[in-house]
Order: structure tokens, then sequence, then C-alpha cells
């Protein structure tokens, strides 16, 4: 709107300038045609004949009239000559004023390219430095997780190696007469802490791998039972006494599919592993069901349960609701990472309130 106004504007003062102009043309031009007309010039005989003495006063009388009428014109030409004059002016300030408003159009027109210009690159500026602040905070925020990260990793390596080292030092020393059912036990103590920092370092490992390497390993063939089978084999030794281990397939036992069984059985391991950490009392049951072109797989238990607000949170690194239960909090975010790797969602039931109950769905491919 701003610049139709203003093209207005110089669209009328360019036709009041024109105007102006072809007035002040129009009166040159007449002024110039009645100055060029030349007055009647009459001549007076000195030396009149006899005969004509009579008629002499009337030319006389005629020849007064006549330089009386020149002399009006005389005044008239020294007006008009003047009126010409600012007419010439007024057509040299008009010729200004136009080349005035050209100038200053272009200056203008000059000015207001430069202002898009440094608008623009002002706004580069702004854009580059808001994502240097936001490069900033990432890179603060990458500083911290990897200061916690070692953190971290420095305590949970730690306390295994400083169990192993100290119930085999007992053990190894000399002179120490100790009971069997003591030995069995200093025994079975460096077993658990050897897993619990051997999982630790298969956990480091197994993310550097996820972070490098995108690409998924092929498929193979696999029976869906064995999977669960032998994640159940491999958390049963974790699990607290009286507590009820168990698991449901609802599809045939002898049928196959294409999938990824290491990375499965990882997934069922960490969610195992988290169900027998939080349940002291009932049971963890790991379930199948087939779902159109997914599998289903569920790990329910009677733990003391995850609130709804925290749904998310837990699979973040390093997140533990409770600070003081043992490991690293990298369980559940290694396995919805792993779980994301094979196309699939790892997610919590808000729904069920008698624990916690975790979904991991992933594509069913049956055997060609």
């Amino acid at each position: 709107m701003k610049r139709l106004l203003k093209k207005l504007l110089m669209a009328t003062k360019a036709i009041s300038a024109i105007l102006l102009i072809i007035i002040a043309l129009s009166a040159c031009k007449f002024e110039h045609r009645t100055a060029n007309a030349q007055p009647a010039t009459y001549n007076v005989s000195q030396k009149a004949p006899a005969s004509n003495i009579r008629q002499a006063p009337q030319k006389e009388q005629i020849t007064h009239e006549q330089m009386e009428e020149m002399r009006r014109q005389n005044r008239q030409l020294q007006q008009r000559s003047r009126f010409t004059s600012g007419g010439v002016v007024m057509i040299l300030g008009i010729i200004g004023f136009l080349v005035f408003l050209s100038a200053s159009n272009r200056w203008r027109h000059t000015l207001e390219v430069k202002n898009r210009q440094l608008e623009r690159e002002r706004n580069v500026v702004v854009a580059q430095n808001k994502q240097l602040s936001i490069e900033r905070d990432r890179a603060e925020a990458a500083s911290k997780a990897k200061t916690a990260f070692l953190q971290s990793m420095m305590h949970e390596i730690r306390t295994p190696l400083n169990a192993i080292s100290g119930f085999t030092q007992i053990l190894t020393m000399p002179g120490m007469d100790l009971p069997e059912q003591d030995r069995q036990d200093y025994s079975a103590r460096i077993q658990e802490n050897t897993r619990l920092l051997t999982n630790i370092l298969d956990d480091l490992i197994l993310i550097s791998h996820m972070e490098g390497d995108n690409e998924l390993p092929p498929a193979e063939e696999c029976m869906p039972l064995i999977t669960m089978a032998g994640a159940i084999d491999a958390i049963a030794p974790v699990v607290n006494k009286g507590i009820k281990l168990d698991s449901e397939c609802n599809i045939p036992a002898e049928e196959k599919v294409m999938c990824h069984p290491r990375l499965v059985g990882i997934i069922l391991a960490k969610l195992l592993d988290n169900a027998a950490k939080f349940t002291k009392q009932g049971s963890i049951v790991l379930s199948l069901n087939r779902e159109a072109d997914k599998m289903h797989f569920a790990v329910t238990d009677t733990g003391c349960g995850i609130p709804a607000d925290k749904s998310e949170l837990i699979f973040e690194r390093f997140t533990k609701l409770d600070s003081f239960s043992q490991g690293t909090g990298l369980g559940l975010s290694i396995a919805r990472m792993v779980a994301q790797h094979m196309g699939g969602t790892l997610t919590l039931d808000t729904t069920y309130t008698q624990g916690a109950k975790f979904d991991l769905i992933i594509p069913y491919i049956p055997k060609a």
C-alpha cells in the first residue's frame, strides 16, 4: 500500500511539472510571435508642395497618433519580454525540480536496496547467532552428559571390581579356614559381580555399535519360542526366591520367522533384568502374541510399578527413578535403541496398575 501511494504521488508531481512546462512553452511561443511583428513606419515629408499646405495639419495629427500607438506597443513588448524571462526561469526551475526528483528517487531507491540488503544480512547474522547458541547449548549438554556418564561408569565399574577383589582376597588368603557355606556364598558373590561388570561393558560396546553403525544385519531364521526360553533361562538365577517366572507363547511352537534373534534376546534380557530388580514378590511373565503383521512381546511384573508421568523419562540415558538401586540407568535406553534399530517400538503400558508392563512390537516376517 505504501509503495502504491508513493507511485501515485510521483505520478502526480510528474503530471503537474509537465503541465507547467506546456503552459510556459505556450506563453513563450505567443510572445515570440508577437515580438516578431514589426510596427508600421510612416514617413512625414518635410517639404510639402504649396497645393498641399491645407492638409499638413491633418498629417501631423495622424503621425502623433501613430507615435502614441508605437509607444504603447513598446511598453507591451517590454512587459511581455519580462514575462518571457520569467517563463524561461520557470522552465529552468521546473527542469531543475524534475532533475532533483529523479536524483532523489534514485537515491531513495538505492537507500531502500541497501536497507533491504542490510536487513537480510542482519537476519542472517541473527539466525547464525541462534544456531550458534543452539550448538553451544548442545555442546554444553553433551559435555555434562559425558561427565555424568564417566562418573556413573566409574562408580558402577568400581563397585563390582571392589567386590570381586575383596572376596577373591578372602578366598585366597593363606591360613584362612572358611566354612564351605561361606566359601560358596563368596564364590556366588564373585560370579554375580563379574556378571554385572560384564553387562556394563556389553552395554558400552552395544551403545558404541548402535551409534556408529546404522546398518541392520541380515534377518535370520529363528523360532520365537526358543528366543524366549533363552531369555528366561538367562534371568532365572537373579530372580528373587518365591517369585514365579513364567512365559506364554500364543503362536505355534514350531513356527519359524525371519528376525534378529540376538537383538530380540538383548531387549528381552534388559526388560526381564529390570523386572527382576524391582519385583520382590508375585510373578514375572514374558508373553508373545501375533497381531497381524507384528509380533508383540510383553514383560509383565508385580513390582513397585512406574508412575505414568515418568513413562518416557525412564527411557533416557542414566535415568534412575531410585538412585539407590543398582545399575547404570542404561538398560531401558539401550532396549529402546535396539528396538528402533529393528524398526520396532518399546513402550510402557501406563494402563497396567499391578506393577509394570513393557510392550515390544517388531515386524512379523514369516519364513518364505
